[in-house]
C-alpha cells in the first residue's frame, strides 16, 4: 500500500538558502556560460569523399576514423545541433536532458499500444533518444556495455564477440582498471567505475552474491553474475563521443565539415549506385555529392526513414506514398525495443541517496564547481548491477538485468514518461518534492521476443515516421519481466540489503490482489517503459549484407543499433563504438586497401 506524504511548509532557513542557491547559480552561469566546443563553421561543399549521415554515437566515431586518412574529405550532417549545453557533461543531470525542452532529444511517439503502455497517454510510449552532437551518448545515462558474446552468434563471423573485443579495447580509456585482455586505458572513449564509496552499492553486490551470484567483469566474457558498472565519466564529466571523437576530428586539418540543425532528406541513385544526398538545411535543399561512399548513422528510427524516402523499402510502403522504388527490402521490420521497470523503495536514511534538497544544496553545487566531486559528479545509477537468466539456469546469456537508482523520484518523471494526466499525483506521489530516502530497482528485459515496425507517416521530411513497437505483445516477455520482480523481491530480503529497505511505494490504479501475478502482471503492461535502445530495423543479413551494405545497391553502408538482428545484452553505447571502430577499419581497407 501507498505511504501517504505531504509536503511539509518551508521554514525561513529553507526559504533563506534557496534565495543563497539561487544567486550562486545565477553567478555560476554568468561566469561560466554553456560549454561550447571548438567546432569550425564551413559552407557545405558540391562534394566530399564521404558523407555520414547523423553525428551521434556511431557517426562520430567513423568520421573520426576516416579522417586519419592523408587526403580525405567527410560531411557529418546532424538534424540536431552543437553540444554546447553545459548540463550534458554535468552526470547529475542526465535525466532533465530528457526533457523536450531542452530540445536534445527527438519526441517521438509510438503509435497507440494495444498491449501496453496502458498508463501512458494515448497508450503512447515516448521515445527520447538524442537529437544533438553524440546523439544518446550525449543525453544517455552513460553506461558503458558491450554485451554478451551469444548476442552476437547471429551476426556473422564478421561480428563475434572475439572479433569486436581488439575494437572494444581500441576505442576504450579505462580510468579506474589496468590494461588487461578485457581493457584499456589508451583509446579514445573514457570509461569509468561508478562511486564506490556508495552504501547502496556495497549492499546491492552483498545481497547478489548472498543469493549465489559471482562477482564478475560484464564487460568480459563471463557476464552472469553481479558486476561494477562502467560509466563513459572522468573527472566528473560525461564523456560523449562527440567530445571524445568528433571535435578532435573537426579540428583535424578541417578534413571534417559539419552541417548541424540540417536534415538528409533523400538519397540520390544514378541506377544502383548512391551518388548524392539531398541536405535540407534552413529551408534549402542542397544536393552534395558522395565520391566514395554514404554512411547512415541516425540509429533504428530515422535510417530505416530516410532508406524509404529515397526509394529503398518494403513494396507495400513505397507504393502506398508513390515512391518510386530502387530495391526492395524488409526496412524498417523486425523493431525490437527493450522495456524496463521501476520499483520504488523508501529506505531507511542513507546520505548516498539523491533527493532533492542533496542535489540543490549549496554544498553539493561548490564541490562540483571547485572540485568537480559530490551528487553532481555522480550518475543516478549505482555502482553495481546484476545479471541473470530467470529461466534457463543452464544458459550463459542473460534474460534480464537489474539495476538500482540512487532515488525513489525525479524531477519530471511522470510527464518524460508521459503518465496519464489523472494518474500523475498517484504516480509522483509528492516523493521528490518531500526529499523522500528511497532507491528504484529496474528490472529490464533485455531480449523481447515481441517485434514491431517503422513505417513513414507520409513523405514530408519534418514528419515524424509512425513507431509500432508492439511491446508486450508476447505473454512471454510478461512472464519473464514478472520472473525479473520476484527476482528484485528475493534481493531485497538478503541480510545485505533488508536493514536498509523499508516500503515498497506501489504505482496508481491496479484493481489486482497485492502481490499477486495478476498485479505485477496489470503494472508491468501499464508502466514499463523503453530504454531507449530501440533496434534491428535494417538487420544484417535482411537489409545490409555482413559488412553493412545495403543489399541491391552500391555506395550505402548503415553503422547504427538499425543492423543489429538482435537486441544486445546492456546498453548498446559501448558495443556501437566497437562496431563503429570496426567500420571504419572495412570501409577503409575498401578505398585505401589498408
Amino acid at each position: 500500500m501507498n505511504p501517504s506524504y505531504k509536503n511539509p511548509p518551508l521554514t525561513s532557513s529553507q526559504k533563506c538558502w534557496g534565495v543563497i542557491i539561487t544567486i550562486v547559480l545565477a553567478i555560476f552561469y554568468s561566469c561560466c556560460p554553456p560549454f561550447e566546443p571548438v567546432y569550425p563553421t564551413h559552407a557545405i561543399r558540391d562534394e566530399y569523399d564521404f558523407i555520414v549521415v547523423g553525428g551521434g554515437t556511431a557517426g562520430s566515431v567513423i568520421a573520426h576514423r576516416l579522417a586519419e586518412k592523408g587526403n580525405v574529405s567527410i560531411l557529418v550532417i546532424e538534424a540536431g545541433r552543437h553540444d554546447y549545453d553545459s548540463s550534458i557533461r554535468i552526470p547529475i543531470a542526465s535525466q532533465s536532458l530528457l526533457d523536450s525542452d531542452k530540445n536534445l532529444v527527438w519526441n517521438y511517439k509510438t503509435s497507440p499500444q494495444k498491449y501496453s503502455s496502458k498508463g501512458f497517454v494515448n497508450n503512447q510510449m515516448s521515445l527520447p533518444l538524442g537529437k544533438v552532437l553524440g546523439g544518446s551518448s550525449s543525453v544517455g545515462d552513460m553506461v558503458y556495455g558491450r554485451g554478451n558474446p551469444q548476442d552476437y552468434q547471429s551476426w556473422g563471423a564478421t561480428w563475434s564477440w572475439d572479433s569486436l573485443l581488439p575494437y572494444f579495447l581500441k576505442s576504450e580509456k579505462n580510468i579506474d582498471i589496468d590494461s588487461s585482455s578485457y581493457h584499456n586505458n589508451k583509446g579514445e572513449i573514457p570509461v569509468s567505475v561508478g562511486d564506490d564509496e556508495c552504501v547502496l552499492s556495497s549492499a546491492f553486490t552483498s545481497a547478489a552474491q548472498e543469493m549465489g551470484y559471482k562477482l564478475v567483469d560484464y564487460t568480459s566474457r563471463e557476464q552472469l553474475g553481479v558486476s561494477n558498472l562502467l560509466f563513459t565519466v572522468k573527472d566528473g564529466e560525461r564523456w560523449s563521443t562527440a567530445r571524445a571523437y568528433l571535435e578532435p576530428a573537426v579540428n583535424r586539418r578541417y578534413k571534417v565539415h559539419l552541417a548541424t540543425s540540417s536534415i538528409a532528406s533523400k538519397i540520390l541513385f544514378s541506377g544502383k549506385r548512391a551518388v548524392q544526398v539531398v541536405v535540407n538545411q534552413d529551408g534549402l535543399n542542397i544536393p552534395v555529392r558522395a565520391k566514395k561512399e554514404i554512411i547512415l548513422t541516425g540509429g533504428a528510427i530515422e535510417t530505416p526513414k530516410l532508406l524509404m524516402l529515397s526509394g529503398i523499402g518494403p513494396a507495400e510502403e513505397l507504393s502506398k506514398h508513390r515512391i518510386t522504388p530502387i530495391v526492395t527490402l524488409p526496412v524498417g521490420k523486425n523493431l525490437k525495443d527493450p522495456l524496463k521497470f521501476w520499483m520504488r523503495y523508501t529506505v531507511n536514511g542513507s546520505a548516498s541517496t539523491i533527493t532533492k534538497d542533496r542535489v540543490t544544496s549549496a554544498k553539493s553545487f561548490l564541490e562540483y564547481y571547485f572540485h568537480k566531486t559530490g551528487f553532481w559528479s555522480q550518475s543516478l545509477q549505482s555502482q553495481s548491477t546484476l545479471f541473470a537468466n530467470t529461466k534457463n539456469p543452464t544458459s550463459k546469456q542473460p534474460n534480464v538485468n537489474i539495476n538500482m537508482l540512487r532515488a525513489v523520484s525525479l524531477p519530471n518523471q511522470a510527464e518524460i514518461l508521459g503518465i496519464k494526466y489523472e494518474l500523475e499525483e498517484q504516480f509522483n506521489a509528492g516523493l521528490y518534492d518531500s526529499n523522500t530516502d528511497g532507491v528504484t530497482f529496474v528490472p529490464t528485459l533485455l531480449h523481447p521476443t515481441s517485434s514491431g515496425e517503422v513505417k513513414l507517416r507520409s513523405t514530408g521530411i519534418h514528419d515524424p515516421p509512425l513507431i509500432d513497437s508492439n511491446y508486450l505483445s508476447s505473454d512471454e516477455d510478461v512472464d519473464t519481466f514478472l520472473s525479473a520482480i520476484r527476482l528484485v523481491q528475493l534481493l531485497v530480503k538478503q541480510p545485505s540489503l533488508s536493514p536498509i529497505i523499508k516500503d515498497h511505494i506501489a504505482l496508481p490504479s491496479n484493481p489486482h490482489p497485492t502481490d499477486s501475478d495478476e498485479f505485477w502482471k496489470h503494472a508491468i503492461r501499464n508502466f514499463a517503459f523503453t530504454t531507449g535502445q530501440p533496434s534491428g530495423t535494417c538487420a544484417i543479413g535482411q537489409v545490409v549484407t555482413e559488412d553493412l551494405s545495403v543489399r541491391g545497391v552500391e555506395g550505402v553502408r548503415i553503422v547504427d543499433s538499425s543492423v543489429f538482428p538482435q537486441t544486445l545484452s546492456t546498453d548498446s553505447t559501448g558495443a556501437l563504438i566497437g562496431i563503429a571502430e570496426k567500420a571504419a577499419d572495412l570501409i577503409k581497407k575498401k578505398h585505401y586497401n589498408n
